[in-house]
């Protein structure tokens, strides 16, 4: 029997509370504001969601075309209608904000007004949080930022980060995304040890903060882009997630030490899953005396990702420890970075390679390899035979070439056709197409 409806029923207005909320959140704030006109019924449903996120266009721009250009006065008065709205907003909103977002890149906001949102957020239960500010210029987190208290996840882009004495971290916050905030070391470190729950920790372009001191019994997820001078990881079992990216050479101003930092670094990580690195950052864990063989053994680690230039002996040397230490990874990546600088040292890295020949070095996991960016060079080539001959488990050996350079692929593919493969299975690929590429 089928379902008669009314014509004249209104069946949105009819449906659940949290239906509703869930409908006005994933709309822009600005039409979801304006279903108050609707109904008497809608007037104030808007009032209640838990999240609010504002950007440049929450209120739409001054019109303009391609050949006008904005006056000092149109951005003034555009920013003094955005910061109304929100304030208004804020005003006649009822009930907590979970989650609140506010992204303005282009628009130049009083810190006034954003301590003053965020007075508003620590008393009204925030969770999530995120601050992106003009990227001219730093905002620096007012003293009620840090009563925030119930926050769980954070994300400050271009502030600046200096906590009263007495701030004790945020007891509950699990992810903490960090990029171009201006703070020291020793506030990043009091920082991460004090926020014990974190799971997720990312620092991208930090300012004024160069040593890292890694600390937290629940972290997962660590990831850093940036520059670095000394890094050590410590009391973090769970940590299964690392990648490390440093864009200059800073670490060849680092003393040389009596401890390897390969072990400093990697040794506390006994639950690391996967690794992803490149050059500079092998470069530092090269440094110290290199130990024969690595004592700890990662019988989680199953993916190692590396960006590594075959030229360098240092980098060389970790790369196969990397490569050959955790004994039941499945997957190797490698991105190769080939320097513009000439060493004298193909022959030393080829002696290396053909070195370890004469050990056991087998890594009885790995099942698959992709290497891209490769040139065709005799250190690259050695490497892979290294792979081929260690790997008994071996699938799949993906290589894809450099963009710039035009490589032999027949005479290379002979050449590696000729080593000999420990796998019965193991099948040679070799791929121009951009979509191998790790990095």
């Amino acid at each position: 029997m089928e379902m008669l409806i009314d014509p004249r029923s209104d069946m949105i207005s009819n449906l659940p509370d949290h239906v509703i909320e869930t409908i006005l959140v994933h709309l822009p704030i600005r039409d979801a504001i304006r279903t108050c006109v609707l109904s008497h019924k809608w007037r104030y449903k808007w009032a209640t969601i838990p999240e609010l996120v504002f950007e440049d266009y929450s209120i739409p721009p001054p019109f303009f075309d391609q050949n006008t250009i904005l006056t000092a006065q149109d951005v003034t008065i555009h920013v003094h209608k955005l910061v109304n709205f929100i304030d208004r907003v804020l005003l006649l909103h009822r009930g907590p904000v979970l989650k609140f977002k506010f992204k303005l890149s282009r628009y130049v906001v009083s810190d006034s007004c954003i301590d003053a949102w965020i007075l508003f957020l620590s008393r009204n239960g925030v969770k999530e949080l995120t601050l992106t500010i003009h990227y001219e210029r730093l905002y620096k987190v007012s003293y009620a930022f840090f009563l925030c208290q119930a926050i769980t996840c954070l994300k400050l882009y271009f502030c600046i980060l200096e906590p009263p004495s007495m701030f004790k971290g945020f007891g509950d916050l699990k992810s903490l995304d960090l990029q171009s905030v201006s703070l020291s070391d020793e506030v990043l470190d009091t920082l991460i040890s004090n926020c014990i729950a974190l799971e997720r920790l990312s620092l991208v372009q930090l300012r004024g903060c160069t040593r890292l001191k890694i600390c937290g019994l629940n972290l997962q997820h660590f990831y850093f882009d940036g520059e670095l001078t000394d890094i050590c990881i410590i009391d973090a079992p769970q940590l299964s997630f690392v990648s490390i990216f440093s864009h200059d050479s800073l670490f060849k101003h680092v003393e040389q030490g009596d401890s390897c930092n390969l072990i400093k670094v990697l040794g506390p990580l006994t639950g690391l899953e996967k690794l992803a690195t490149e050059c500079f950052f092998l470069q530092f864990l090269a440094i110290g005396n290199l130990p024969a063989r690595l004592p700890v053994t990662y019988d989680r680690l199953k993916c190692i990702s590396l960006v590594i230039n075959f030229d360098d002996l240092n980098e060389t040397w970790s790369c196969y420890a990397c490569s050959k230490a955790p004994l039941i990874y499945r997957n190797l990546r490698l991105c190769v970075d080939a320097t513009d600088d000439k060493y004298d040292v193909t022959e030393l890295v080829e002696d290396f390679w053909q070195a370890q020949d004469h050990l056991d070095c087998s890594m009885n996991h790995l099942r698959v390899v992709r290497v891209c960016n490769i040139s065709g060079a005799q250190p690259e080539l050695q490497f892979m035979k290294f792979l081929l001959v260690n790997s008994p488990l071996l699938e799949i050996l993906t290589i894809t070439p450099k963009l710039d350079i035009i490589i032999d692929e027949t005479k290379m593919m002979k050449e590696l056709l000729r080593f000999r493969r420990t796998s019965a299975i193991a099948e040679i690929v070799y791929t121009p197409n951009l979509e191998d590429y790790m990095f």
